[in-house]
């Protein structure tokens, strides 16, 4: 009597790293409002920079920039949207389709286009928002050392609001210039945006130093 064979069980295939990356721009200047709003979020550019690395599935992003992956879905389809991301590869392993993305290009920046652009003061402080949303979300409860925040209002002729803005510019350049390897790493951000007359009594300085060693 032949003996009943066994059934042959398909193996489920193996994940093998995605192929050579695309042909990606050196660099590309963003202009137009869909592009800049993709952009102008600290998640969004953390996920630009953690595809610096080279092509990676949403899984294997989040594992670099250090979140859950369904943190970073929306976020991954809008800059896919923008063109700022594509879609290079899928991969079937058996089990589920991996997606391979890639960045369009090696570097960024902003040049907005002030004709194409409806509201770009409204991006402007969407991204002062989303710096400090990011910091809420990643800072301790505990303090973790310096940490300073004014918030004032003040009436400005022409004359004095430009003084301020070249200030401020000038601020952030001597703030960027000073990064040194072995220091810490801050954020800075600032902001000056038209306010209304009845706020000017609402301001609020918090000042929180490192604790002096002992």
């Amino acid at each position: 009597m032949t003996p009943p064979r066994r059934p042959i069980r398909a193996r489920p295939r193996a994940s093998s790293p995605p192929g050579p990356p695309r042909p990606q721009a050196a660099h590309k200047t963003l202009s137009s409002e869909r592009e800049i709003g993709a952009y102008m979020h600290r998640t969004r550019m953390s996920i630009l920079a953690a595809l610096g690395a080279g092509p990676a599935t949403v899984s294997q992003i989040a594992a670099r920039v250090g979140v859950h992956p369904a943190n970073l879905t929306r976020h991954v389809r809008i800059l896919e949207d923008a063109d700022l991301i594509v879609l290079v590869e899928k991969r079937d392993t058996g089990r589920n389709l991996e997606k391979y993305y890639q960045a369009a290009a090696h570097s960024f920046d902003v040049a907005p286009d002030a004709n194409a652009l409806t509201a770009p003061h409204k991006i402007a402080l969407a991204m002062a928002r989303s710096e400090l949303s990011a910091a809420l979300a990643r800072l301790p409860d505990t303090s973790p050392g310096t940490v300073q925040v004014f918030s004032i209002g003040a009436r400005l002729g022409r004359k004095r609001t430009r003084d301020f803005v070249r200030a401020l510019a000038a601020l952030a350049a001597e703030f960027e210039a000073a990064s040194e390897e072995e220091g810490a790493t801050f954020r800075m951000t600032l902001a000056m945006f038209p306010g209304e007359d009845s706020t000017l009594q609402n301001d609020a300085r918090v000042v929180l130093a490192p604790k002096a060693d002992k």
